[in-house]
């Protein structure tokens, strides 16, 4: 990550150890079977694995990119199984993170 971290922003965050999912309220127009589609699958992946997942939007690329980190005190997190499920998890849905990417491109920039 070579971009200044005031231009990343954490569209998606499911955190195992609070039970907590989060999706940016800007992206609330997103409709509701790909806002549904998207918890389910970060939820069932912190679920499995542990840890915080994280969907940033990087706006001064115009990308998405997942991150998948643990609590320090989380003996228990497998960060080489995890990290394997979250790059399986981006090339299923490979699609809909372009299109995450383009939609937070116009939304973040008062285009749309």
């Amino acid at each position: 990550m070579s971009s200044d971290n005031n231009n990343l922003i954490p569209i998606i965050v499911s955190n195992s150890y609070i039970k907590k999912y989060y999706l940016d309220p800007r992206l609330d127009t997103l409709p509701k079977e790909v806002k549904d589609a998207l918890k389910v699958v970060f939820v069932k992946l912190t679920e499995d694995v542990g840890g915080v997942a994280e969907v940033i939007y990087d706006n001064s690329t115009y990308e998405v990119f997942t991150h998948i980190s643990r609590n320090d005190d989380d003996l228990e997190f497998d960060e080489i199984n995890a990290n394997y499920r979250l790059s399986r998890l981006e090339k299923e849905h490979g699609k809909i993170f372009d299109d995450i990417a383009t939609f937070c491109k116009f939304k973040f920039n008062g285009l749309v």
